[in-house]
């Protein structure tokens, strides 16, 4: 299991749960817990106990680091999808700075494959493995968080995949515009998946996607990536939304900022941005559409 995958919550003075009290016994500074069956040493000192419960108090409302988040989703899921924010070649910085983060966090879990919307395929037919960022001189690629966030997986010895559509020769922008045409595109972007995952089924899978196309609900105008993906290959892939906060329009929206004052504590406890997922967040939270987790931050802003 990944060091990061979240402890137990533990609450108390020192720590007490409803079958043992824990005490420290200064002639040792060794930690005791009294239980249903008498004291056992718990094997552990004073100092190292108060890291680990400074640690865990953090997420007593359920609010995890993201490396903690990533951790839990691939001990539940061999498959990982997380997003980006961005609107145009705009982006939400943070949530590809959190990618790195990821990658490095997916790596203890044992996870080597990434497989990424923003990637060309490197010939047809061929999405990879890709072992270098692909020249380019202009687009999202070329922007230095990206590069970062790709640089960090193959120097820790990562195969890349490319997965996204390959629209027909002719299609123009006006057509790509479409509500048909994004369908089509969901569509292939999952069947591109999930021949990524059949050619390694016991390897597990980061996917890196843009906006919301992760989602595993549909609706009645459009399908997407997420919900397809797992009707077609039938694994559940775990979702973490990273969007939610973003400020997509250049300004925060009231129910937003509202959000981030009530959990403020907790966005402090890790550094301006957590995780949590959906069934244990608050509202609205916990009716997030189509996802299993959650990241806020007060770093929200499109540049």
């Amino acid at each position: 299991m990944s060091k990061y995958a979240p402890r137990k919550v533990t609450t108390g003075t020192i720590c007490s749960t409803p079958d043992y009290a824990v005490g420290c016994f200064e002639d040792d500074r060794t930690l005791k817990a009294r239980g249903p069956r008498g004291d056992n040493q718990l094997g552990v000192s004073l100092d190292e106990w108060c890291f680990r419960y400074r640690r865990e108090v953090t997420a007593v409302d359920g609010w995890w680091s993201v490396e903690e988040l990533i951790g839990w989703g691939f001990g539940h899921a061999p498959v990982v999808m997380a997003n980006e924010a961005h609107n145009g070649l705009a982006r939400c910085i943070r949530t590809r700075e959190m990618g790195v983060r990821m990658i490095r966090a997916a790596h203890e879990a044992g996870v080597r494959r990434l497989a990424m919307e923003a990637l060309p395929w490197p010939a047809p037919g061929t999405p990879g493995p890709i072992v270098a960022i692909p020249p380019v001189s202009g687009g999202y690629l070329a922007q230095p968080d990206m590069r970062r966030l790709i640089t960090t997986a193959l120097e820790l010895g990562w195969s890349l995949w490319a997965y996204e559509a390959q629209p027909p020769a002719g299609t123009g922008q006006a057509e790509m515009l479409t509500r048909e045409f994004t369908n089509w595109r969901d569509r292939e972007q999952a069947r591109n998946l999930c021949h990524l995952r059949a050619a390694a089924p016991a390897d597990p899978l980061l996917v890196w996607c843009g906006n919301g196309h992760a989602c595993k609900q549909r609706d009645s105008e459009w399908v997407p990536m997420g919900w397809h993906f797992r009707a077609m290959s039938g694994t559940d892939p775990f979702v973490i939304d990273q969007t939610v906060t973003v400020a997509f329009d250049r300004r925060s929206q009231p129910w937003v900022q509202d959000l981030l004052a009530s959990v403020g504590q907790a966005l402090a406890a890790h550094g301006g941005t957590a995780g949590i997922l959906r069934d244990h967040a608050p509202a609205p939270l916990n009716t997030w559409p189509g996802v299993d987790a959650v990241i806020i931050s007060t770093h929200n802003a499109l540049a």
